[in-house]
């Protein structure tokens, strides 16, 4: 039996968890879908909060393309603090929100990292707090089966980094090539992570808002810990294997 799924590396421990989940569903008894808050501004405009993990832990592509969809009004903005999740989930949410008709702003709010990233990527413009992160890596995946299966999830997971440095590229102005380096990080660790000011310098956000635009200290400083959390969670497992 062969299998595959692909996650942002910065949820691996949400990963194995999902996988688990999956396979003995135990998870899927009663669980009731998680959907984005979604709030009517006084311009007449849409603010959709995007506060959780992409994919099946939290909120996922289904559930909030469903709500998007259901959205007629001229503009929409969404405000982003996410740690990331399914990658293929984040690249349907983003697709949604480009063909979407309505003029999208993009908030980046506390995090935006992993599949958030290139989420936040699909507004006309992108807005990120000046205490805010980004975070952008290659995607991670696991597969069960021979070394032909192995050998396959390699070519999906590079075709998958080809796709995203594509993304990177388009709103940065910069080469895929330029942006797969940017992925890959410095060699010591996996991925990149950005300032507001090193987001905009290097293209992929155009604005940057003051404290008092963006979500508490609390709730930034909440999901930092999640994303640490979840580091020495998987710096455990990897040791007691």
């Amino acid at each position: 039996m062969k299998t595959s799924r692909f996650f942002t590396r910065m949820n691996k421990e949400t990963a194995r968890r999902q996988w688990s989940d999956r396979f003995n569903n135990r998870a899927l008894a009663g669980r009731e879908p998680k959907r984005a808050k979604i709030n009517a501004l006084a311009d007449g405009g849409v603010e959709i909060l995007l506060y959780d993990e992409i994919g099946f832990w939290g909120i996922t592509a289904t559930e909030f393309v469903n709500q998007l969809n259901a959205i007629d009004a001229p503009s929409i903005t969404v405000r982003i603090n996410s740690p990331g999740g399914d990658v293929f989930d984040g690249i349907a949410i983003h697709a949604a929100l480009i063909r979407h008709p309505a003029t999208i702003t993009i908030h980046i709010d506390g995090l935006a990292a992993s599949a958030a990233s290139f989420i936040a990527l699909a507004g006309k413009t992108v807005v990120m707090s000046e205490s805010a992160l980004m975070m952008v890596h290659c995607a991670w995946g696991f597969a069960i089966g021979n070394k032909s299966d192995m050998l396959e999830t390699a070519t999906i997971l590079e075709k998958i980094d080809g796709q995203l440095g594509d993304i990177y590229a388009k709103k940065s102005g910069k080469t895929p090539a330029e942006c797969l380096t940017m992925m890959a990080g410095d060699g010591k660790n996996d991925g990149t992570w950005f300032t507001a000011e090193e987001a905009k310098e290097w293209g992929l956000v155009d604005e940057i808002a003051s404290g008092d635009d963006g979500e508490d200290e609390s709730e930034q400083a909440a999901m930092q810990l999640k994303v640490m959390a979840m580091k020495r969670r998987l710096a455990l497992a990897a040791h007691d294997d």
